[in-house]
């Protein structure tokens, strides 16, 4: 049948593209968009030297002091003082004395990146190189050990590894200065440069992470896949609600249906949303860590916890977007693509250090969820499922936000409820339904498929009524709240 033959009326897409109005609220909307991911990502990572300060890196000295006919030779203890009070005064780096044992309980609890430990020979090895007649071929330059912590992740072994790299270029320069004074004047080349770069660095790993474990980062990916897998389930969930309900017109390929609206408060409504998005939080959870744990084969340690940790974290998330949903209508899916991803990412200090990324992202890595769920999900994947290295603060941010979501979905709903502000009035549905049930069937050629007469029922009206309709004779069935 033609459309232009069913008595509605009729436009095409020249007069819809003509319109104006068509287009401001698309427009404005993705420049506010591309405008907030672009400085959501890109401002996150773009500068992370320049956005350093208090990186925690520790300082261990096990240098035992050396007398060889005159005073003590203390290199290490000058070096470790010369360290703490550079930290001093530069705020990028926060270095911390502490002893080995110390240092190596700090990285099982994710609180430093790296450890730079000056070794018992270390005097006496740069001493050796200013013996008098030592052999250039024999002569081992002094060693500064640095014990990077993979477990926090790529991006921050590497800043340790840079910072430790001009920690040496500047400790090599001091003793080299010592040793002029110490040493008789270098008789070959290969003497001039030995003493010129006394000391060398040599980086290890403490506790290296499996084959697959993406460098420490899949404990990020896996969390943002629970964020993602929640937020998108719950705006399904929605959308299906209400469909079923008849508040939401569905079209599946070339189908288009609308059920008729049947009479429901916002608060069941909401209860309908929440209960399904908290079960869909056990299948979502369950599908992501069957297929990486054992379709991808990721490294993955007490995964019964994990499970229940994942399964908790994405009914929050759902519980979160129902809320937000609920409170803002259609334009709460856009709210939180941004709140639960656009700024969650660089705020989690999953991919990079929340020390490494702008003080903004910093105050907001206090309560946006993602960074709560990457704590959690790093300490059982990386750090012995500990409670000091993240996981605490992950169950207690799950419960305090999956709490506040209930408060706030369920306040608002029960507020409009009882204020009388329904998504269509009693006298909306009834219309309708009198709509529905007198309007003629349609005709399939000159046959009717329902001769019965019928009458238009006249539209809910009256000088006071908040739904009177337009000039047109159209009910509005859409209530601003």
């Amino acid at each position: 049948m033609n459309p232009e033959d069913s008595g509605a009326p009729h436009t095409t897409a020249r007069r819809l593209l003509g319109s104006p109005r068509l287009w401001v609220f698309p427009v404005l909307v993705m420049v506010v968009v591309s405008a907030v991911l672009t400085f959501a990502y890109l401002g996150g990572v773009v500068d992370p030297v320049g956005n350093l300060r208090h990186f925690p890196l520790a300082v261990v000295d096990q240098d035992r002091p050396v007398v060889e006919a005159g005073p003590q030779l203390a290199l290490g203890r000058s070096v470790e003082q010369g360290i703490i009070s550079a930290s001093g005064s530069d705020d990028r780096v926060a270095w911390h004395a502490v002893s080995l044992k110390r240092a190596e309980e700090l990285m099982n609890q994710d609180k430093i990146y790296a450890t730079l430990v000056i070794p018992a020979d270390f005097s006496r090895s740069a001493l050796a190189l200013a013996a008098p007649g030592a052999p250039v071929g024999s002569a081992r330059q002094a060693t500064l050990v640095l014990r990077t912590n993979p477990r926090s992740g790529s991006v921050a072994t590497s800043l340790a590894q840079s910072i430790a790299q001009q920690v040496q270029q500047t400790v090599s320069r001091q003793v080299s200065g010592v040793l002029a004074e110490l040493a008789p004047k270098p008789s070959t080349t290969a003497e001039a440069v030995l003493l010129a770069n006394p000391v060398v660095l040599q980086t290890t790993a403490f506790r290296p992470l499996g084959d697959h474990s993406g460098f420490g980062l899949a404990g990020f990916y896996l969390s943002l896949l629970l964020v993602l897998g929640a937020y998108l389930g719950a705006g399904v969930i929605s959308n299906g609600v209400d469909s079923a309900l008849g508040y939401q017109a569905s079209e599946r390929g070339r189908r288009w249906t609308a059920r008729l609206p049947v009479s429901i408060n916002r608060t069941q409504t909401l209860l309908a949303k929440i209960t399904m998005s908290v079960v869909l939080a056990v299948v979502t959870a369950t599908v992501v860590l069957v297929a990486a744990t054992f379709g991808l084969h990721m490294d993955t340690s007490h995964l019964w916890q994990l499970w229940v940790y994942a399964v908790c974290a994405s009914a929050a998330i759902g519980i979160g977007t129902q809320a937000i949903l609920s409170i803002f209508g259609s334009l709460g899916q856009l709210i939180g693509m941004i709140f639960f991803v656009a700024l969650a990412v660089p705020s989690s200090g999953g991919s990079f250090p929340l020390e490494a990324v702008p003080r903004p992202y910093y105050a907001l890595s206090a309560f946006e969820p993602m960074r709560q769920i990457n704590d959690g999900v790093r300490a059982l994947l990386y750090f012995d499922a500990r409670g000091d290295a993240g996981l605490t603060r992950g169950w207690t941010m799950i419960a305090l936000g999956a709490a506040l979501g209930l408060l706030l979905a369920f306040l608002v709903a029960v507020i409009r409820d009882r204020h009388g502000y329904q998504r269509l009035t009693h006298r909306q549905l009834s219309w309708i339904h009198r709509a529905a049930t007198t309007t003629p069937r349609p005709t399939t050629g000159s046959e009717t498929l329902d001769a019965r007469p019928s009458q238009e029922p006249s539209p809910p009206s009256g000088p006071d009524d908040p739904n009177t309709p337009d000039g047109r004779g159209r009910p509005p069935l859409h209530r601003r709240v």
